[in-house]
């Protein structure tokens, strides 16, 4: 119920234009996406990847170095997962299923591993985190899902710059 009405209450204030949903140039609305939303767009993704995601809403912005105002989505994070950063990108993480641990800060290093390169965090804090956490990760913050019971799934907040 906290994970319901938390994000219920952040995605109210999360407007749109009604081009994006309608083809009503210059309206906006707000979009509610409600725990049955979520529940069925991750239903949608494919379980074989370990990064699945969806996007419910992406608003346009011509001003920004990606193009993008802000981005919702759904994704479902099972192992294995690579550290990322992003220079031009802030998110919040809302945790809506499962527990594990995110692990931030520090440095990514990157490795040789059977032929293929792995990134990983060295030096970082470890976030154990389940439904209903939020975690904020700003631009240029190391960020990796590390530990998963048994997958984690995240309504992503995704703002550029």
């Amino acid at each position: 119920m906290k994970t319901t009405t938390t994000l219920s209450a952040v995605l109210l204030l999360v407007s749109v234009p009604a081009a994006a949903q309608e083809g009503a140039e210059g309206v906006t609305r707000a979009l509610l996406l409600s725990a049955e939303d979520v529940a069925a767009r991750a239903a949608e993704l494919d379980t074989s990847v370990a990064y699945a995601n969806t996007t419910v809403l992406e608003r346009e912005d011509v001003n920004t170095t990606t193009g993008i105002a802000y981005r919702l989505a759904v994704d479902r994070r099972t192992p294995p997962q690579r550290a990322a950063s992003h220079t031009n990108e802030a998110e919040l993480w809302a945790i809506v299923e499962g527990s594990g641990a995110i692990t931030t800060d520090g440095r990514i290093v990157e490795t040789m591993e059977n032929g293929e390169t792995v990134r990983r965090i060295e030096g970082g804090t470890v976030h154990r985190v389940s439904a209903g956490d939020f975690l904020m990760i700003p631009e240029n913050v190391p960020h990796q899902v590390t530990a998963f019971d048994p997958s984690l799934l995240i309504v992503t907040f995704e703002f550029p710059r």
